[in-house]
């Protein structure tokens, strides 16, 4: 699972980059593209406009030269020097309006109008669209005054073919990239894979080792700890000096015992090696048990227990679990409830059913509180918040680990809050 999460997240990261990379090149290449095209078409219309100011200006020198009767400049324009995608309503100094032959009758008729109209247009051209026949015709369009007062006139060319061009290769570009995102995510994932190879053997290594060491150091701890109860039985007999040093050696004796325990606990549910009976668990009975077994261990610390048992219940405080783990789970959460809780203070155990019909278990304490900035890395091994304390009140900074690993085996949901100098609140829902 852990290693799943890792994978995935390592996915989303490398195909992150790889998706941007592939969407910044087809943008860069589809924008390219279309200025490309766009810069021919204005060159095209401005090779119109000069072709119709040549035209004029041949008009106006053979006139000059008198091969052309000034009173026939009004005549018809030849307009071969036309292409067959190229038309052109002219209206002359004397109001007479001329239009080209050509193919594109909507278009011309358009021109028309405008001119009647005397509409202008851009002179860098504007794009206009005209349906024939179910099929759409685009045009670049324009409006130009000729030179030496020979009138104006109204232009177009037909783009419609890279208009198609334009959306053909943007569906295509659309697709390739739809393609081209899904190999980059699958190799991600792929290689992501490929990188977790080395990680989960060292992983493994590392449980492994944490599994054999806890279990190697069991067994010397148990004979270091059965000796230490041995001189505890003749402890009065030792000088003052000695008496100090025993119990500071049977302290240690019993951190390292946890410790270890704590330790194996982790490495056997990082190997998956825990085999986790469910049973359906009455919280109430659980909650009771542990009560009555963490009761001594506040009247020690002077921490008032309160267990708040339900007013009414209808089954919603049986959860399918572990018993064992759920009071393993308990008795971490209230063993650092009453750790951190000076004398007179306080630590309550309450449940009840949830919004969403699931059982929920909060444990509360006027305690020291945790920082805001702190809390989110409370569940990591070996953490502490106060690491001098924590040593000091015999804390390794696993128990919380501990629970977390449970919390997950049963699917369970936790939220903390907490409050420097007021408390904290532990709620943990659980699937019923």
């Amino acid at each position: 699972m852990m290693f799943e999460r890792t994978r995935k997240q390592l996915t989303i990261f490398f195909g992150s980059i790889l998706g941007v990379v592939i969407i910044l090149i087809t943008a860069f290449f589809y924008l390219i593209l279309q200025e490309t095209l766009q810069h021919n078409e204005n060159q095209k219309l401005e090779d119109l406009k000069n072709k119709m100011s040549q035209q004029w200006e041949h008009r106006i020198e053979e006139q000059i030269k008198g091969k052309r009767p000034m009173e026939h400049e009004g005549k018809n324009v030849e307009w071969i020097f036309l292409l067959s995608d190229e038309l052109i309503v002219w209206v002359s100094p004397d109001g007479k309006t001329q239009i080209s032959p050509s193919r594109y009758t909507e278009m011309s008729n358009q021109l028309l109008i405008w001119a009647q109209q005397n509409e202008k247009k851009s002179e860098h051209g504007e794009r206009f669209y005209v349906e024939v026949g179910g099929e759409r015709q685009t045009f670049l369009v324009s409006s130009q005054i000729l030179n030496d007062a020979g009138g104006e006139y109204w232009m177009a060319i037909d783009i419609s073919a890279n208009a198609a061009l334009l959306n053909t290769i943007r569906l295509i570009l659309l697709i390739s990239t739809f393609v081209l995102l899904s190999l980059a995510i699958w190799l991600a994932y792929f290689f992501a894979g490929k990188a977790m190879v080395p990680i989960k053997k060292s992983y493994y290594r590392q449980v492994e080792f944490t599994t054999n060491a806890s279990h190697e150091l069991r067994t010397p701890l148990s004979v270091i700890h059965s000796s230490v109860e041995l001189l505890e039985e003749c402890k009065d007999t030792l000088p003052e000096f000695e008496q100090h040093v025993l119990d500071s050696l049977q302290d240690e004796v019993k951190r390292m015992i946890r410790l270890v325990e704590s330790l194996l606990t982790l490495a056997r549910s990082d190997s998956k090696s825990l085999q986790m009976k469910l049973d359906n668990v009455d919280l109430v009975q659980v909650s009771h048990q542990m009560y009555q077994a963490i009761q001594p261990l506040a009247l020690k610390k002077g921490v008032h227990l309160q267990l708040d048992l339900p007013e009414n219940d209808h089954g919603v405080n049986f959860i399918v679990g572990n018993v064992d783990q759920i009071k393993q789970l308990l008795y971490i959460l209230l063993d650092n409830a009453i750790k951190y809780t000076s004398p007179g203070g306080q630590v309550t155990i309450s449940y009840r059913a949830s919004h969403r019909g699931r059982t929920t278990l909060q444990i509360a304490d006027t305690g020291i509180g945790i920082p805001k900035d702190e809390l989110a890395r409370i569940f990591e091994r070996f953490y502490r918040v106060d690491k001098a304390r924590s040593r000091e009140l015999g804390g390794a900074g696993l128990g919380l680990s501990i629970a977390a690993d449970i919390l997950n085996n049963h699917r369970a949901y936790i939220h903390v809050t907490s409050e420097e100098g007021k408390g904290s609140i532990f709620e943990i829902e659980f699937h019923a």
